[in-house]
């Protein structure tokens, strides 16, 4: 008598998706804490630089196209490479997605055409809305104005447009002269907690020789492998703290 088999998908589970290492964390004491945690021991292998300077938020752009899903060594690399090989963004913003993808093939970054793809029309709708490749110009935006510029620049995904904001909410919380209690608000905190207001000290005194949030995490390897030392690189641990720091758009 003969028997069927039973198919490899009736047999076995579906994997389950790798954890989003981007995933928001609880708006608590513990988180924060544990943040601290996480972010001093990646800031020890990063330098500050001689001059604190705020964030390039095109490549603050750049990282989240192509980390987007994976540890922060993929973003970091797929960059240097991108700013070797080009003399500068405007030439990179002429060049065709298969030519960057050509570039970055052998790291391995899932959907890889499709993110090269992304990132050179976010290269060209920037280009074209300001006649440059700067995003900077987002820091002096209200909150109307920056949703409105992500609205007429679709390549923009949800999840890219909301770690920028994001990006730019903790740069408030860590560099502002003016009162944080906005942010803080939005973080969760309570102004009159003692944990939430030593967060803050220690956060601002640690970031202070930076002036920025350092996409990075640690050295570039001269192998030109992606530097997996630490899974997130203090920009990406912080914007954890705030709610929708992770908004994919479907395929």
């Amino acid at each position: 008598m003969t028997t069927k088999k039973k198919s490899r998908s009736a047999a076995e589970p579906a994997a389950k998706p790798a954890p989003d290492p981007r995933e928001s964390l609880p708006q608590n004491a513990a988180s924060w804490k544990a943040t601290l945690t996480e972010l001093e021991q990646v800031l020890k292998d990063i330098p500050p630089p001689a001059e604190p300077k705020p964030n390039d938020l095109v490549e603050a752009m750049l990282h989240i196209h192509f980390a987007d899903g994976m540890a922060c060594g993929y973003g970091q690399e797929a960059r240097r490479r991108i700013t070797e090989s080009f003399v500068d963004r405007n030439e990179f913003r002429v060049t065709e997605a298969f030519e960057v993808e050509e570039l970055l093939s052998d790291l391995e970054i899932p959907k890889l055409f499709e993110r090269c793809t992304w990132v050179r029309e976010s290269v060209s709708q920037t280009y074209n809305d300001q006649n440059g490749v700067s995003l900077d110009f987002l820091r002096n935006l209200g909150v109307g104005d920056r949703s409105n510029f992500f609205q007429r620049s679709p390549a923009l995904r949800p999840h890219v447009a909301a770690f920028l904001n994001n990006v730019l909410t903790i740069e408030e919380l860590c560099f502002s002269d003016k009162s944080t209690l906005r942010v803080q608000q939005k973080l969760g905190m309570d102004p009159k907690d003692n944990d939430a207001n030593q967060f803050v000290a220690t956060l601002r005194t640690m970031m202070q020789p930076y002036g920025h949030l350092p996409l990075c995490v640690g050295k570039d390897l001269s192998s030109g492998k992606p530097n997996l030392a630490h899974t997130l690189s203090p920009a990406c641990i912080l914007v954890r703290l705030l709610p929708g720091a992770k908004k994919r758009a479907s395929s």
